[in-house]
């Protein structure tokens, strides 16, 4: 499955500094893809309605059963607050028995360097 286009969501100003999010995602077993695969366009919609969002993109190693992530923000408000509503709140937590070990790194980033490519994001969730 290749990866999605990163889809920005407003504007990038390459002179301003954003919040970034990067995440690794091992499923412990292939039968939970197809699961993933619904919240995961769930998750797609909160997204379209999130306030702060710059931009977005996904990952799929279905192979490896493992998804990385990408999205940007204005700041860490926007992101809290995202990550605290639902659905994703509700996904994550009925996610949590069924993946392995994850990795999250958040950073931030100028617009500049806008977007990432999939080698630079995977290199900081390996």
């Amino acid at each position: 499955m290749p990866a999605l286009p990163w889809l920005e969501r407003q504007p990038i100003d390459p002179q301003r500094q954003y919040v970034a999010m990067a995440s690794r995602l091992p499923l412990k077993s292939y039968r939970f893809i197809p699961g993933f695969m619904r919240d995961t366009m769930r998750i797609r919609r909160q997204l379209g309605q999130a306030t702060g969002l710059v931009g977005y993109t996904l990952n799929a190693g279905l192979a490896r059963k493992t998804f990385w992530t990408f999205s940007v923000w204005e700041d860490q408000a926007s992101l809290d607050k995202f990550a605290a509503s639902d659905p994703h709140r509700a996904i994550i937590g009925r996610l949590r028995p069924r993946i392995s070990p994850t990795r999250f790194e958040f950073f931030p980033i100028s617009g500049s360097d806008l977007p990432l490519a999939w080698a630079q994001i995977t290199a900081r969730v390996s």
